[in-house]
């Protein structure tokens, strides 16, 4: 064959593979095509963009798409809808299989269609807009009278408790949509009293961690700021009292008790002002979300009570153990670090175990805070810390500082000074104590002499010291005398 036809055939079959790619395979199967014949109507759901829906002696219903499962019910006062029902709400108009034929010469009067219970309007995002009327019920069948334009014909299943349902039926019960994971900020306000917490965002990450920004620059409770924002999610809106603008003061509302914004990036997610108790529901009290006065559960009120501590971080220092470095401890002669390479951890060329090098963060990261104190000022600033902890973690330049410090006359533990903690901290003197054994057994798989530093093995001969950078320095016995 010719290499003129052999081009001339490729190209033909690289049209007709084309053709098919591009067109015949988004064409309908018969099966697809005999179910479409047999519907009312044509409605691709992804493609709907409103809902206009109009019922006798019912207020209209206006739904407005902004994502999958989001919308807003344009109404008087406007607020987010209920996506789901919504969402099956186009659905179920899109599955309105007819009984019989479709027809186009019917009187509408006759089934009346003339003053239907219901109307739907819906809007494409071609601009294409399709109207579904429903009217009576089929004698001797279990089908409604329904027609879009000019086609009419017996449904089955027709959507009339959907269509007639009230309109406050169709707002959403959660005071916001956005998943707790998504949110990046969060502003609390009661009286004159504000604390901010924000994190970073991070795309197809996990979100950083929480950071106070008001009433102090501080490491927030991730454990308390994610529970805080669980139960705002969860809140479900039993009621939607019709509470003029005039009377929210009656309610607690003018001015609120508590406001909580909440945010996503550049974002506000949701504003929600909460209230006085229900006088005749037990456990309930008022609550506005933007313009819309809602009564819920009050299990949250306990969070939003909590003092300003309860948002910092409750532990002297956050430690990722599996992203971790590099360590080192220094308290008098006692020095010991480790530094992982290629995956294991080494000390003074030795490689020991990851349990016995992680140790000393694991140790920090349980110490609790029993209180923060004022900065140390004056003489007492210039003091010499009797312990210190350095902290290496993945990413980071430099490491991180725990440092510790004899407490004030009359007050029982020790101070930690942290890298990233605006104030000193007090902690028992257990961790202290505990972060000393923690390294001496550091010290001596480094060594491999499971032996107290500073004193001489059996045979008298000095015993080597890891020391932070894993050096080894020699410390020399005593002569007896």
């Amino acid at each position: 064959m010719s290499t003129r036809k052999l081009l001339v055939l490729s190209g033909i079959f690289l049209a007709l593979l084309a053709f098919v790619i591009l067109f015949e395979r988004k064409q309908p199967t018969s099966e697809e095509r005999a179910k479409s014949a047999k519907r009312l109507a044509d409605v691709n759901v992804e493609d709907v963009v409103s809902v206009l829906l109009e019922r006798p002696d019912l207020p209209k219903v206006e739904l407005f798409r902004h994502d999958k499962n989001r919308w807003t019910l344009k109404s008087e006062p406007e607020g987010p809808a209920d996506g789901f029902a919504a969402e099956n709400l186009v659905s179920d108009l899109g599955r309105l299989d007819v009984v019989g034929e479709v027809r186009t010469d019917i009187d509408p009067k006759e089934f009346g269609l003339d003053a239907p219970k219901a109307k739907a309007t819906l809007h494409f995002k071609d601009k294409s807009v399709k109207t579904f009327a429903f009217g009576q019920a089929i004698p001797g069948t279990d089908a409604t009278a329904a027609a879009e334009g000019a086609r009419f014909g017996a449904v089955r299943a027709a959507p009339l408790a959907a269509l007639t349902k009230p309109l406050d039926e169709y707002r959403s019960r959660s005071l916001f949509e956005t998943p707790p994971a998504e949110i990046t900020r969060l502003t609390l306000t009661k009286g004159p009293s504000t604390v901010v917490v924000a994190r970073e965002a991070k795309p197809d990450r996990e979100a950083g961690v929480w950071k106070m920004e008001k009433p102090v620059a501080d490491f927030a409770s991730g454990t308390f700021v994610d529970r805080l924002l669980g139960d705002l999610a969860s809140e479900r809106i039993s009621e939607f009292p019709a509470i003029p603008a005039t009377e929210l003061a009656r309610v607690g509302l003018a001015p609120a008790w508590a406001t909580v914004k909440v945010e996503k990036g550049a974002e506000i997610v949701a504003t929600i002002s909460f209230g006085s108790a229900k006088a005749d529901a037990g456990g309930k009290i008022y609550a506005k979300a933007g313009n819309i006065v809602a009564v819920v559960d009050d299990r949250v009120r306990e969070d939003l009570d909590t003092e300003m501590s309860a948002w910092r971080e409750g532990r002297v220092l956050s430690v990722d153990l599996p992203g971790l470095r590099r360590v080192s401890f220094v308290a008098g002669e006692l020095r010991a670090g480790a530094e992982k390479v290629e995956g294991a951890w080494r000390s003074a060329g030795r490689e020991i175990p990851a349990s016995v090098a992680e140790a000393l963060g694991g140790s920090v990261a349980r110490a609790e805070v029993k209180s923060f104190l004022p900065r140390r000022t004056g003489k007492a600033a210039k003091d010499k810390p009797v312990a210190t902890l350095e902290l290496l973690s993945e990413g980071e330049t430099p490491p991180r500082v725990v440092s510790f410090f004899e407490a004030p006359s009359g007050v029982t533990g020790v101070l930690a000074e942290a890298t990233g903690r605006p104030e000193p901290m007090l902690v028992d003197r257990a961790v202290l104590d505990g972060l000393r054994r923690e390294a001496a057994a550091l010290r001596d798989a480094a060594t491999g002499k499971p032996k107290e530093s500073g004193k001489p093995n059996a045979g008298g001969t000095p015993e080597p010291i890891p020391t932070p950078g894993g050096l080894l320095k020699t410390v020399t016995p005593a002569k007896k005398v």
